[in-house]
């Protein structure tokens, strides 16, 4: 009784939040239309015209549809497996994997509320401050992304119980949740830091433990074994990646020429830059605040984050820095912050929602 209990507040916690990102979603959608049908001449390029699966979300429809050896898809192998799979199964009825995307994608993103506020809970033993969290997390100016047919929200599902089932030391579930983690997006493979953590202090003579801290790795290794076997090469993912992305540079010199170009009058550089630092700030504050296996995540994700030559996508890429989202709950708890921080977030998410419809910006 007392685990139903606890999931019905989780589920009460993440509801609210959750209805309030899809009002702001869809407002931004009709925004958008209008916008484009005033437009003379029409835009060449209208992500709005793909309804909610804009931008990526049309990689993982084609790729559910054809998968990675259709001509038409020269590229798509940067896009890891599992989700695109999901979309062909959920979709095989009526042959509508970009219906089929988009529900999961926000039935997941109230899982993976749930999950936040659970593990929050853990965090600050504080029903208050993980709601806010929770809220904070539904209406982060990039999370417009879970209300579309995007990967994002199964990663989050996954990764956040992935945590919370190594914190309870189910190692069998953590390994499962981890190798489909591995198998969805290619930073999965470093929850293995996390669990390594956790296994290292609670559990360290298991072998059932350390298959969990190899499974996320395991997942992508599976992948890249495939790519390997069936394409080729197992670099093409990460080759596709990087022609998109640009070679790996040292983070630090690429934010600080990204907040230059942006005093230039880069737009989307300022953009970039202020972002970056707007979550180094909260990586201090993970850093200072949270438990050890979510900063040992934290800090290498962000590096990463920030060590691309383009950094378009960079903020729905920190979604799945799910520690910073909870240390940006934790900071916006403060009574300075506690009423404008959350409305601040929602004007920026209804923002980018009608700047990414519009083609302007790319999430």
């Amino acid at each position: 009784m007392t685990v139903l209990s606890n999931w019905r507040q989780d589920f009460r916690a993440a509801l609210g939040g959750w209805i309030e990102a899809r009002v702001y979603v869809a407002a931004a959608y009709v925004t958008t239309l209008a916008i484009v049908d005033r437009l003379e001449p029409p835009p060449a390029f209208s992500p709005v015209d793909d309804g909610l699966i804009p931008w990526d979300g049309t990689w993982y429809r084609d790729l559910a549809r054809a998968g990675y050896d259709s001509p038409e898809l020269a590229g798509g192998i940067r896009f890891f497996p599992l989700w695109p799979l999901l979309g062909r199964a959920l979709g095989a009825v009526g042959d509508r994997p970009d219906v089929a995307l988009v529900i999961a994608a926000n039935l997941l993103a109230l899982v993976a509320g749930m999950l936040m506020h659970r593990l929050a809970l853990q965090e600050t033993d504080d029903p208050e401050t993980s709601r806010q969290v929770v809220r904070v997390f539904s209406l982060f100016p990039s999370a417009f992304v879970l209300v579309l047919g995007y990967s994002e929200a199964l990663f989050l599902t996954l990764a956040l119980g992935f945590v919370l089932c190594a914190r309870s030391r189910n190692w069998w579930a953590t390994a499962l949740l981890g190798y489909l983690a591995g198998l969805t997006r290619p930073v999965g493979a470093l929850l293995a830091l996390p669990a390594a953590v956790r296994a290292a202090r609670e559990d360290r003579r298991s072998p059932t433990a350390w298959l969990a801290v190899a499974s996320a790795p395991l997942g992508t290794l599976s992948f890249l074994g495939w790519a390997e076997r069936t394409q080729g090469g197992w670099r093409f993912p990460i080759d596709a990646q990087e022609e998109l992305r640009g070679s790996a540079v040292e983070p630090i010199t690429r934010i600080s020429r990204a907040l230059v170009d942006g005093a230039r009058g880069d737009a989307g550089e300022l953009l970039h830059g202020s972002a970056a630092v707007i979550l180094v700030f909260l990586l201090v504050v993970a850093v200072r605040r949270l438990s050890t296996d979510l900063w040992v995540y934290a800090v290498p994700s962000t590096v990463l984050l920030f060590a691309a030559e383009n950094l378009n996508s960079m903020e729905r890429y920190a979604l799945a820095l799910f520690p910073l989202v909870i240390a940006a709950g934790i900071v916006s708890h403060a009574t300075l912050l506690q009423r404008w921080l959350p409305t601040a977030s929602a004007v920026a998410m209804t923002s980018l929602t009608i700047l990414a419809l519009n083609g302007i910006y790319v999430p």
